[in-house]
């Protein structure tokens, strides 16, 4: 029985809205307590329209630039860990980049959460996942929209745990005149502004913003890889991780009647943390993602019950990496014995063994939307689309064949060019999809909403997939929303994944499947007065042919759906306005999450999470934001014989002054009481990762009337 639970949820919702459907009453989608809920906020990526967000079809989360400035934030992560349920981690393999570990579902690459800018998928092809060192300009940002849970139904692919869209000033016609800098720990500099202006009948928009930081320097590893090999002599430890990054941002739109476009310039460069082998360099490596986005679209209502939403897009990234994988002095074997295996001779390598992939995309996109609203009480969406993905490979290094000769004592740090040949890390892949969804929004009655949908997906390397999604949302009472919720989502294989070659840990496996998840949720939204705002939501889903690299009979790792995990949990929030100058929230998740092909804890995600906040306007023109949150109860791998992970509490203050109507200042500090913290390595750095230490910043911004 246990095992059909999964199969229930869509029968039943479909039951309980056609008894529903015989009820009197129509649907109209103003919220008839419009003056109650005026300061609601509304969402966009819940179903591909305009949604207030308690009853929005999903577990959804809006930050806006105001929560953004109160905050004091330096980059979009530290906005998104703000989010109840949602860790923010670095990962143990890809360089320390910042991962979203959303109800326990994490990996290394962290492919499972789609991530967006204004609508455009921020996506490698080769990993799956968000551009590598992936930053964008805070101060440019205007809203952030996340939804938890699956969202393939209108999305597609890798919209399997978490969808989150980084929505710029401007973009949705929102108009921001101001600029500003700031300052900081670290060597943090920074600089923007937002300008927009009407020409007639079209709107021009422009906002960038450029910043940099060192790093920490005190965030020291004592002991790297090196140290398991017996080679602690050649080894750069005890040194700091390599956590500098510069980031550039800039978007320029338009808007005229019904025609809008967009350009989009993003380039983060940085160091490469801990090390592509988590052996520390000497801070000559460097990852540097560049890339261009462009999109034209046409949006316009046909009559007053067709709208139709017409674009072509362009998007290019070139990520060029340069990594030491082992340091100057190593020594690696060449030549074996035929019998014994064991190596007879050796070659020293006294720059470091050195490779510089380069990895470009192309990727081309065309989509139809249309809305209709031509039947009583339904609101039908359907989209079609296009999109193809062209990857290229090219590599540089001074290891392997044709970089090295075999026969030489010594190979000197000079890269040689691999590109075109067999002993590229990657064929150049191209990949076709093409996608189709429905989705019908049914006001099955007064107080009683069924949204309902599916999409199909056909790759041109794996197949196809299907996901549908269900959710009844019912305003019990004018101060309480239900939200009964099922969906399917797919995660697709990587390129990487797929057809990595020259590789003996990372192989790919060109008959890969994709990930699938089922997720079942029951939400609670209550406001019981003005002062109060309660959230509840618990959930369960099963998630089945995981890939993971799993150990071949001739010794190499290749990529194989061998994974099953299955999680449940709740998550709670509580913001209660105490008077007119103080605001509490608190937030709760808890989850569990378990690995089913091995019966052990998911490692390394905090199974608890707290988090107390506080907003005091101390005075007309000052507010204070405090927050601390907590992290409990980490596992690690079941063979890792490291002692567990230590739980840890970070507190956050800013304050915000508003010295007069065009001049705001703010000084934020985070890790208020200078905690020492970690999150977890995946061994080879035995003591985990320290995290930043007590730092400030101080910004200045100033409005134009």
């Amino acid at each position: 029985m246990k095992k059909n639970k999964k199969y229930i949820a869509i029968p039943l919702l479909l039951a309980t809205s056609t008894c529903l459907a015989f009820t009197d009453g129509e649907f109209d989608d103003s919220d008839e307590f419009g003056d109650f809920y005026s300061d609601a906020e509304f969402i966009s990526i819940a179903t591909g329209t305009k949604k207030q967000l308690s009853r929005a079809p999903s577990v959804a989360t809006v930050i806006t630039a105001q929560q953004i400035k109160s905050i004091g934030a330096n980059n979009i992560h530290q906005v998104i860990e703000t989010v109840t349920g949602i860790h923010v981690y670095p990962s143990n393999f890809n360089r320390m980049n910042p991962s979203y570990s959303i109800r326990g579902l994490h990996t290394s690459q962290n492919p499972q959460v789609l991530v967006l800018v204004n609508g455009n998928r921020v996506h490698s092809n080769w990993t799956g996942a968000k551009w590598d060192l992936f930053d964008t300009g805070i101060e440019i940002v205007e809203r952030i929209e996340i939804i938890k849970g699956p969202g393939s139904a209108v999305h597609g692919a890798d919209a399997f745990s978490g969808v989150i869209n980084i929505i710029t000033k401007g973009f949705d016609g929102t108009k921001s005149q101001d600029i500003g800098a700031r300052v900081g720990s670290f060597g943090t500099r920074s600089i923007w502004g937002n300008l927009s202006t009407n020409i007639d009948q079209t709107q021009l928009y422009f906002n960038g913003q450029l910043k940099k930081t060192d790093g920490d320097n005190n965030r020291l590893v004592v002991q790297d890889a090196l140290y398991a090999m017996g080679l602690s002599a050649i080894s750069n430890a005890p040194a700091p991780l390599d956590t500098r990054l510069e980031t550039i941002d800039l978007h320029f739109g338009f808007k005229a009647q019904s025609l809008y476009g967009d350009l989009w310039y993003l380039r983060n460069d940085g160091g490469n943390g801990a090390g592509v082998a988590q052996v520390l360099s000497n801070n000559n490596d460097y990852t540097d993602s560049r890339s261009v986005t462009a999109k034209i679209g046409f949006k316009a209502n046909i009559n007053d019950k067709v709208t139709i939403d017409a674009f072509a897009s362009y998007q290019s990234l070139e990520q060029d990496s340069v990594f030491t994988i082992f340091p100057a002095g190593m020594t690696l074997p060449r030549a074996f014995d035929s019998e014994t295996g064991v190596p007879t001779e050796f070659t020293v390598f006294p720059d470091g063994v050195i490779g510089q992939p380069i990895l470009i995309d192309d990727n081309y996109n065309i989509e139809v939307v249309t809305h209709y609203s031509g039947f009583k009480n339904h609101k039908l969406r359907t989209s079609f689309g296009y999109l193809r993905n062209e990857m290229e490979a090219q590599e540089f290094k001074n290891f392997g064949p044709l970089a090295q000769t075999f026969l030489e004592d010594f190979r000197d740090g000079t890269l040689t060019d691999v590109t075109g040949t067999d002993f590229v890390f990657s064929p150049n892949k191209n990949r076709d999809i093409y996608y189709a969804s429905f989705q019908d929004e049914w006001g099955i009655a007064k107080d009683w909403e069924l949204t309902a949908g599916v999409r199909y997906d056909k790759y041109s390397d794996f197949g196809s997939t299907i996901n549908p999604r269900a959710a009844l949302v019912w305003q019990a009472r004018h101060d309480l929303t239900v939200k009964t919720l099922y969906g399917e989502a797919f995660r697709a294989p990587s390129i990487g994944e797929l057809f990595a070659i020259n590789n003996p840990v990372l192989l790919g496996n060109p008959n890969l499947d994709p990930e699938k998840i089922n997720t079942f949720e029951v939400a609670f939204d209550y406001r019981p007065s003005f002062d109060w705002h309660v959230l509840f939501n618990v959930f369960s889903y099963k998630a089945k042919s995981l890939i993971i690299y799993t150990a071949q009979p001739d010794g190499s790792s290749q990529a194989n759906n061998a994974a099953k995990q299955n999680g449940k949990g709740f998550e709670f929030e509580a913001d209660w306005q105490v008077n007119g100058q103080l605001d509490l929230a608190i937030g709760i998740a808890m989850q569990d999450a378990t690995n089913e092909t091995t019966g052990h804890d998911i490692s390394d995600a905090p199974q608890k999470m707290f988090d107390v906040a506080l907003n005091w306007d101390v005075a007309r023109d000052f507010k204070l934001h405090v927050k601390t949150h907590l992290i409990k109860d980490r596992v690690r791998l079941a063979n890792d014989p490291r002692p567990s992970i230590d739980d840890y509490s970070w507190t956050n203050a800013t304050a915000n002054y508003l010295l007069n109507n065009q001049v705001s200042l703010s000084l934020s500090i985070r890790n208020l009481f200078n905690k020492a913290a970690y999150e977890p390595s995946d061994g080879q750095i035995p003591n985990d990762y320290p995290l930043q230490e007590r730092g400030y910043w101080l910004s200045a911004t100033y409005r134009f009337e």
